[in-house]
């Protein structure tokens, strides 16, 4: 399996892959950035990373994601690739060595695109003095204002995890489903839509602090406890769990026969 990965890793990072990783990285939070390091009032670099990040990056978030690798294995089946190498690598095998690195690669991704960004702001911005703070104690940061009381970095670290994980999820369930599903560009879509739809959802029913916006970007609504972040991330997780273990009970009718 170590093999299959490394492997896969070479397979995946490719000059124009690469290049998407960092337009992702870099190209969101500095186009933000330089929209609102004027005309807005901040008291704290924090204040600025929330900006930065809360808006396109949270409107669009699962979908920087998932157009990274989640495709990858649709592709191949389009290609006929996949046909190529099932006589010779057991596919199982190389499948969930596909969906390691195409979970990997998100994390990492957005890990670094919160990461690079909070570093920025908060570390080298300062000595650049693009922008000008005014004198005060600022508004809170939401559901990780909790984690400041550690350390500014603590809080970047923690929260710049957070976010990879949800990338993580949201990739990983786009993977699985098109291993389901015939039609690639809709198993590819579905964990976007249900984004867009449980915001709604949440909204409608008065309990946005449970939506997933929210709980990935709590910048939009007050302090919430440290557990309702956990809500949706769970759900989100079980169901990722209920679609691998359905794809492990039948894989050979609804997977392995399905390449020809």
């Amino acid at each position: 399996m170590k093999h299959l990965v490394a492997v896969e890793w070479k397979r995946a990072l490719t000059f124009n892959r690469v290049l998407l990783c960092l337009a992702i990285i870099l190209i969101p939070a500095a186009v933000q950035f330089l929209n609102v390091k004027t005309g807005y009032m901040f008291y704290r670099a924090v204040d600025v990373h929330t900006e930065v990040i809360g808006g396109v990056v949270a409107l669009l978030f699962p979908l920087f994601f998932i157009i990274l690798y989640a495709g990858s294995y649709a592709s191949e089946v389009k290609d006929q690739f996949i046909t190529y190498i099932k006589p010779r690598i057991k596919l199982a095998d190389y499948l969930l060595a596909k969906g390691i690195v195409n979970g990997i690669l998100s994390f990492i991704v957005a890990f670094a695109m919160v990461f690079i960004s909070f570093v920025f702001i908060v570390y080298v911005e300062p000595s650049l003095g693009m922008i000008v703070y005014e004198n005060g104690t600022g508004s809170s940061v939401g559901t990780f204002e909790i984690f400041l009381e550690y350390g500014t970095l603590t809080y970047g670290l923690i929260y710049s995890f957070w976010v990879g994980i949800n990338a993580a999820l949201y990739s990983s369930a786009a993977y699985v489903l098109t291993l389901l599903m015939k039609n690639h560009f809709v198993a590819i879509s579905l964990p976007f839509l249900w984004y867009f739809v449980m915001n709604f959802v949440t909204a409608i029913l008065a309990h946005p602090e449970f939506s997933p916006v929210s709980t990935v970007f709590p910048f939009n609504i007050i302090q919430q406890p440290l557990w309702t972040i956990f809500v949706p991330f769970t759900i989100h997780l079980m169901i990722l769990s209920i679609l691998i273990y359905y794809v492990r009970n039948h894989f050979q009718e609804k997977v392995y026969e399905y390449v020809h």
